[in-house]
């Protein structure tokens, strides 16, 4: 698995580069979920600000689904890292919607220490 753990703050990191295509991205969430479970009461934090994607609304339906895994056995907050471009925030904003309705506590991102802020309240 590829993840940082930060257990001074409780924080389970990912970073990702490249190009996130629907496979890549529910891999990712299994990992997480994985992660999850190895250190629960932690929050997340998934960097992807050195990733490019272009998901339909179907690709962000299923990855929101795949993170039900993550439901059951998490309570805590995660915050997602993207580029300040239009387009990642019109997806990240549809991502938000599908995370919420969902009971997650979800919020997006541009700055690494404005994240950190956030999971830490």
């Amino acid at each position: 698995m590829d993840f940082t753990v930060d257990n001074d703050r409780k924080i389970i990191e990912k970073t990702e580069t490249g190009e996130m295509f629907t496979e890549r991205s529910l891999s990712w969430v299994r990992e997480l979920a994985y992660a999850v479970q190895l250190h629960p009461g932690y929050n997340v934090l998934m960097d992807l600000r050195e990733t490019t994607a272009n998901p339909e609304m179907l690709d962000l339906m299923q990855i929101a689904s795949a993170c039900t895994k993550l439901r059951s056995n998490f309570d805590n907050k995660i915050a997602l890292l993207i580029p300040n471009t239009e387009e990642r925030i019109r997806f990240a904003q549809l991502f938000k919607t599908c995370m919420e309705a969902q009971g997650f506590r979800f919020q997006q991102f541009f700055d690494y220490e404005t994240a950190l802020k956030w999971l830490s309240r």
